[in-house]
């Protein structure tokens, strides 16, 4: 049996699986069906064209996780101070379930998979508890383009936007540790920005405010400080280094980044001459955009709901603010940061973006009847 052969039984025999799972649910709807379907034919796309060489397509971090599955696990052993480096609450199951013959890069886009779904019905369980009926537009906001893209390979950023989704939208504290939890063994400094905009989100709630525009400003300014000087802090926890100040913490090219980064142009902003950081041309990564149009449309409408109803500032939205802002203090002080660290935001922003379009949505079609009966 050729590689490709084997490679799509199994990729069947995974979509199976999912789909039974999914149809045990009685919320079941097509879009489910959908992302399995596309998930399918996409997963098999990608190893017809590339073969075992579909590690290096779009992010060498698959390569890196087939490294740790097929060479450090069974050669070099477990070792508990690799636990965060070698991701291995990840790739430990991977590894043991690979034994039985499945191939582990598709069990990890099976996990991403799964984790897509998981977050689509997490989004969907938080507007229906304000009843609202995800409708076909609102699934570009959910799970649009680039989320499903990413789960073509065989990468982890599903699994933390799962986690900061269920961490935003969430209650419950055994919810929300076991959210920070998964996510700080995958990602800590992502757990570490989630934990943050939580306590100022709280904070802010209790403060009073007459003029909110100037408190979100000043949260905002100090998030992003904090952000900045919590990267040499976690150098020294992480690494043992020694501890130096953030550098160029407020000037106009770190504000400027900022902008780029929140709509996802990062790009536009990286000096590479050798190509490490960005391998295409600035021309084929603005033509992308068009294609994975959410990472740009999400992060305006949840923008214009902030600002634009600045009234309606509910806490979950000071949360996915705040840890954002804080997330990009500590990325700031590098020299990498793409547009998959952000999915984990632009999915908690996608969600309140739609919450908040429909709820005013609902309060202005409750008042226009009202309008319409006074001039008669």
């Amino acid at each position: 049996m050729s590689e490709l052969a084997s490679y799509s039984i199994q990729a069947i025999f995974f979509a199976l699986v999912a789909v039974v799972v999914v149809s045990r649910s009685k919320k079941t709807d097509l879009y489910q069906f959908a992302l399995i379907s596309i998930w399918l034919v996409g997963v098999i796309a990608i190893f017809a064209r590339y073969g075992e060489g579909q590690v290096l397509f779009y992010s060498n971090d698959q390569d890196f996780h087939k490294l740790i599955i097929d060479y450090y696990i069974p050669k070099e052993g477990i070792h508990l101070d690799a636990f965060f480096g070698l991701r291995y609450i990840l790739t430990i199951p991977v590894y043991l379930v690979a034994l039985l013959g499945f191939n582990a890069m598709l069990l990890l886009k099976f996990i991403q998979l799964v984790f897509l779904l998981l977050t689509y019905r997490q989004a969907r369980i938080f507007l229906l508890s304000d009843q609202i009926t995800v409708r076909f537009w609102h699934i570009t906001c959910i799970a649009g383009p680039i989320t499903i893209f990413m789960s073509l390979l065989s990468l982890r950023d599903l699994i933390l936007t799962y986690c900061a989704v269920a961490f935003m939208a969430n209650r419950s504290i055994g919810y929300r540790v076991f959210a920070l939890s998964l996510a700080l063994c995958l990602r800590p400094h992502l757990a570490v920005a989630l934990a943050f905009g939580f306590f100022a989100a709280e904070v802010f709630a209790r403060i009073s405010k007459a003029k909110p525009i100037i408190y979100l400003l000043a949260f905002s300014i100090l998030s992003y400080a904090i952000g900045c000087l919590a990267f040499p802090i976690g150098a020294v926890i992480q690494h043992n280094a020694m501890f130096e100040g953030p550098s160029t913490v407020f000037s106009q090219l770190k504000f400027s980044r900022l902008v780029i980064n929140f709509v996802g142009l990062q790009f536009l902003a990286l000096n590479d001459e050798n190509g490490l950081i960005v391998a295409r041309s600035t021309f084929s990564l603005l033509i992308s955009r068009i294609i994975f149009f959410d990472t740009i449309l999400i992060p305006i409408l949840f923008l214009k709901s902030a600002i634009s109803r600045i009234d309606f500032l509910t806490k979950e939205k000071i949360l996915v603010l705040m840890s954002f802002l804080f997330f990009y203090g500590v990325v700031s002080q590098t020299t990498w940061n793409s547009t998959r660290q952000n999915i984990p935001f632009l999915a908690c922003m996608g969600v309140l973006a739609v919450a908040d379009i429909e709820h005013f949505r609902k309060i202005k079609a409750k008042v226009a009847p009202k309008l319409l009966m006074a001039t008669r």
